[in-house]
């Protein structure tokens, strides 16, 4: 924490280091897996709570401009990238956000159907994940248009032997 204050607020402490600062969170992790003392989620800078943003207008804020809630990037301490979690307090742009994330691409009818249904499930579910997203999105897509259709089947079974 003190090594990232420095990095951070270099201007206010007047005060730099040569710590390669991406390689914190691999430490960390190192030194948790070592001693056997988990990183408490909630832990500054390190911990699993870190980056993770679940308000709707916080995510809007965090998607439009970091900076304005993350003093620092993520990356700095070797995390990938901070991670919204999706609820019922998550908006239509965090859910499009994390839809462009996995992949999907969908017509203002179609989102509007997804929405509906992710709304539906966050007021059940406490985390939306990605597996539900990729479920609605299967179930909103395959309610709108067949891709495929089977007419008949026919099925020869035998023993040969």
């Amino acid at each position: 924490e003190i090594v990232m204050a420095l990095k951070t607020r270099s201007d206010f402490f007047n005060l730099t280091t040569n710590i390669d600062t991406t390689q914190i969170y691999k430490a960390s992790r190192l030194v948790s897996e070592l001693t056997g003392f988990p990183v408490q989620l909630n832990k500054a800078i390190i911990g699993a709570n870190a980056f993770r943003h679940e308000s709707g207008i916080h995510q809007d804020g965090v998607i439009k401009m970091p900076i304005t809630y993350e003093i620092m990037d993520p990356r700095t301490v070797g995390i990938p990238a901070s991670s919204l979690v999706l609820g019922k307090l998550s908006g239509r742009h965090a859910f499009n956000e994390r839809l462009a994330e996995l992949g999907y691409s969908l017509s203002e009818e179609d989102f509007n159907r997804a929405f509906s249904a992710f709304k539906e499930l966050a007021d059940k579910k406490k985390e939306i994940t990605d597996r539900d997203i990729e479920s609605l999105i299967a179930q909103e897509l395959r309610a709108v248009s067949e891709i495929y259709h089977l007419d008949r089947i026919q099925v020869s079974c035998g023993d040969r032997g």
